[in-house]
């Protein structure tokens, strides 16, 4: 949950933070420009009264002006626009009341000894701010006109209060709006999180986020989704395979028992029935270690380190097929073998072959027939049981698929699986087929496995 809301959090704050700047700055464009018009309309109202003041000057002869001249309409400051003479030597000629409101400093001296150009200032006069001209008069005289700035200076605090107050405006709506947002971006989000920690604390993945939408977020959904089915799948599978691990074990565990049995029973058991018992033991317990190593195998993922050889196909398979007829003492087995050499493991093929003679013995009927058939690097493995639905065909060679017909009997479902890794890994392939659509004696599954065979 904390998460979550420091996501929505983040995402408002960027989108006031964005808003915000972008109000932050039009806001101050456009307080810089309306102060600055204001300003250039108070030096042109100083400018104007300039021009006047020395068009009044030009009536003296010859532009003498006499000493102490003050222009006229110039009074007490603040009242109406101020003015005063200087002269180069620093006096200043103003109105007996206004002597002393503006010191003339030493730009504007240099003004008057026209060692400088006119130029524009903002000075306090008598504890109010005001906008000062200074320009050249006559040889030896400046004439200064000060304009208050309070009007001026209220109308901008005015317009920056206004805006100020607009752009705060927009940051609250945006910071609404940015919320708003987060909040319905960020749903589907904050239902796949939801799930996700149910299925975390349950451990149960039957559980989907629904969202209607085809964005990233639902593309998102979506994977999630098929993520928990694929969990759910797993786990399915699982339960089947610790359900079915007995039954898968029962038969070879049970006859290893029972030939244990006889041993430890019968102490002076002949020495050739000894051997025999002692060779189906060893027999067991291989095929054991066979069926572990084969489930390690997928597992896994990949085969366990193995060295390659040439492996004689019909010495692999004849020893498959007496292993089975071994297992299945009421099966038969009609073979044909003819088979060549293929790059592998011996060991490895055997599991293969091995599988797919149980699977036939344990679907066909208890007395058979099974055939087997190997033609250079095909081996062919016919039962006569009650054949696989067309449905059920695309996935017999899935890991712990199981077909509805087939579940009541014991297996894994791992057998076909290990079947088709190995043969992939010797770069063959595995199909299952009707047997009905290539001959003509009855029902049944056919198994093809076809290998690279070496010239």
């Amino acid at each position: 949950m904390k998460e979550r809301l420091t996501l929505k959090t983040r995402f408002t704050l960027v989108a006031a933070g964005a808003v915000a700047a972008v109000a932050l700055a039009i806001t101050a464009v456009a307080f810089v420009a309306i102060r600055t018009d204001l300003q250039n309309q108070v030096q042109q109202e100083v400018a104007s009264r300039a021009d006047s003041v020395l068009h009044a000057a030009k009536q003296f002869a010859h532009g003498h002006i006499p000493n102490d001249w003050v222009p006229s309409h110039s009074s007490g400051f603040g009242v109406l626009t101020y003015t005063q003479v200087i002269t180069s030597a620093g006096a200043v000629w103003a109105p007996a009341n206004d002597r002393g409101l503006l010191t003339p400093s030493e730009a504007a001296i240099d003004v008057a000894a026209e060692r400088a150009p006119a130029f524009y200032s903002t000075t306090d006069i008598a504890g109010t701010r005001a906008m000062v001209l200074t320009t050249w008069l006559a040889p030896g005289l400046a004439l200064q006109v000060a304009e208050p700035l309070t009007s001026t200076d209220m109308e901008v605090a005015r317009v920056g209060a206004t805006l100020a107050t607009l752009s705060a405006i927009g940051v609250a709506v945006a910071t609404v709006l940015g919320w708003a947002v987060a909040k319905t971006g960020l749903s589907p989000i904050t239902r796949l999180a939801k799930v996700a920690e149910e299925v975390s604390l349950t451990g149960d993945p039957d559980r989907r986020v629904e969202v209607g939408r085809r964005d990233e977020v639902g593309r998102l959904a979506g994977t999630f989704n098929a993520m928990l089915g694929a969990l759910q799948r797993s786990l399915d599978a699982q339960r089947r395979l610790v359900s079915d691990a007995s039954h898968e074990l029962r038969t070879p565990l049970a006859s290893l028992r029972i030939n244990v049995d006889v041993l430890a029973e019968n102490p002076d058991l002949p020495v050739e029935e000894r051997k025999e018992v002692l060779a189906r033991v060893t027999d067991q317990v291989a095929e054991l270690s066979r069926l572990v190593a084969s489930v390690t195998d997928l597992a896994r993922g990949e085969p366990s380190a193995t060295v390659m050889a040439a492996v004689r196909l019909n010495d692999v398979a004849a020893d498959a097929v007496d292993a089975a007829r071994r297992d299945w003492p009421n099966t038969r087995f009609d073979t044909y073998l003819d088979g060549g050499v293929v790059e592998g493991s011996a060991e490895r093929l055997r599991v293969a072959f091995k599988n797919l003679l149980d699977n036939a013995a344990k679907f066909g009927p208890p007395e058979g027939p099974v055939r087997v058939r190997l033609y250079g690097g095909e081996f062919i493995v016919r039962d006569h049981g009650p054949g696989i639905d067309d449905e059920d065909l695309p996935f017999v060679f899935d890991r712990f698929y199981r077909a509805p017909s087939s579940r009541a009997a014991p297996g894994s479902g791992l057998g076909l699986a290990v079947v088709r890794e190995i043969a992939v890994w010797h770069g063959g392939e595995i199909a299952a087929e009707p047997a009905s659509a290539n001959l003509r004696d009855g029902r049944g599954t056919l198994m093809r496995m076809t290998l690279p065979v070496r010239d």
